[in-house]
């Protein structure tokens, strides 16, 4: 006994303790194409603390994914960008897939948002981090306004008279196109046209009849006949080819990202340097220069994720700091985050940068920075794809029939009862 007690002993005292060392955390992010160098450039920056798995997915395949993940009980992505109306979804109790984000951070980082966060502000909590503010605003050629003897409209009034000599003087130049979601939010929203105005978690008002919204389809009617709103959508390669890069863009009301993701790069519009101008959203009648929203992507966190902090993190260094907003170099060749900060912080980055940036004709803030604060608050997340919808309902319909009136009217239709079966209450007013 005396033996075994000695070696086992002895054998303890062999024995060198070994420091436990901490796993490094891992998260899954997925991000659509603008979002990626940001995303690469943060999973490099953060070798050796965090392990970044940056995933490309194209925005819109998160409700199928999540649905299956969530039968399959795995395959959640800690952190994903996309559009807006995703949180509604992921929030929705059945879905369960949005983490409630206030205790993350100190409410002073929230507070910096200003008005900036609201979309993820859900009865009182915030569900989602917003990326950037796609406001709407009037892009124009300044050149060629100056060469055919126009002024840069102040009403939607306006907008149509020149819209109107453009055809007869200029035929073949363009005001812009209506597809996608172009004409909600330059036209719609602008006009308060009720179409997904949720009243409450179940109560939600489509109604196309609207005056807001049949007064849009009358004033535009006569511009989409003579071919200068054209019914294709903005990113249509048979438009760019016949229109943008042909040379016949005069101007367009788009959001804040339009300059820098749309009109610039050689791949897309190739409008040349110099001419390029913003002016503030012009008015409906008795209207505020209300901006629609175009775009406005937000970062949402997966409740099943082991490390919020960190996924939480991710969203704010793509938010708020200077080497993804001004910094990071893009495929195209050009540099930054090629939208307008939700984050005020950030927000000051990214402006000063573009403020100075030769491309444009003057600086483009300062209509950007009025109409931030004059974002239509009536569009609300809804539990189904309003988004989606526009390319579901009213581009088949306008392509078809050029029927501005229409189109409206089956975008109402689809989203009406897409509403319905996920449980809203569809009320006219």
């Amino acid at each position: 006994m005396l033996v075994v007690a000695t070696a086992a002993l002895l054998g303890a005292s062999l024995v060198t303790p070994v420091a436990t060392q901490a796993a490094i955390p891992s998260i899954t992010i997925w991000v659509d194409s603008p979002r990626l160098p940001g995303a690469q450039l943060y999973a490099q920056i953060m070798k050796g603390k965090v392990n970044v798995n940056v995933q490309l997915h194209a925005q819109g395949d998160l409700v199928a994914k999540v649905q299956l993940f969530n039968t399959v009980k795995k395959g959640w992505p800690d952190v994903v960008f996309g559009p807006p109306n995703d949180v509604a979804f992921l929030k929705n109790p059945l879905v369960n897939d949005a983490l409630q984000l206030d205790a993350l951070q100190p409410a002073s980082v929230w507070k910096a948002f200003g008005a900036g966060n609201n979309w993820c502000l859900l009865n009182g909590h915030y569900y989602c981090v917003k990326n950037d503010l796609a406001q709407t605003v009037l892009w124009y050629n300044k050149s060629m306004m100056t060469q055919f003897g126009y002024k840069v409209p102040t009403t939607m009034a306006e907008f149509v008279a020149i819209g109107v000599d453009l055809a007869k003087n200029h035929p073949g130049y363009s005001l812009g196109s209506l597809g996608d979601q172009a004409a909600y939010s330059s036209f719609l929203e602008p006009s308060q046209c009720p179409l997904n105005v949720a009243k409450s978690d179940t109560v939600v008002v489509i109604n196309s009849k609207s005056p807001n919204c049949t007064r849009v389809a009358t004033a535009l009617q006569p511009l989409i006949d003579s071919g200068v709103l054209d019914v294709r959508t903005p990113f249509d390669a048979g438009y760019i080819k016949d229109v943008a890069q042909a040379g016949k863009w005069l101007m367009a009301i788009g959001p804040s990202w339009w300059g820098q993701f749309v009109l610039r790069p050689a791949s897309s519009y190739n409008v040349p340097a110099g001419v390029i101008a913003t002016a503030p959203m012009p008015t409906w009648p008795g209207a505020k220069a209300y901006s629609g929203e175009y775009g406005g992507g937000i970062y949402t966190i997966s409740t099943h994720t082991k490390y919020p902090k960190e996924a939480l993190a991710f969203a704010m260094f793509m938010v708020g700091d200077a080497r993804n907003l001004v910094s990071v170099k893009n495929p195209d060749g050009s540099h930054g985050a090629p939208t307008y900060p939700a984050y005020g912080p950030g927000n000051k980055i990214w402006v000063q940068a573009v403020a100075k940036d030769p491309y444009y004709a003057q600086s483009i803030v300062p209509a950007l920075d009025t109409q931030a604060q004059l974002i239509w608050p009536g569009t609300k997340p809804v539990r189904y794809d309003a988004n989606g919808a526009w390319g579901a309902s009213f581009d088949t319909v306008i392509a078809q029939t050029k029927d501005m009136q229409k189109a409206i009217d089956a975008y109402a239709t689809y989203t009406s009862n897409a509403a319905t079966q996920v449980g809203y209450a569809v009320v006219s007013k």
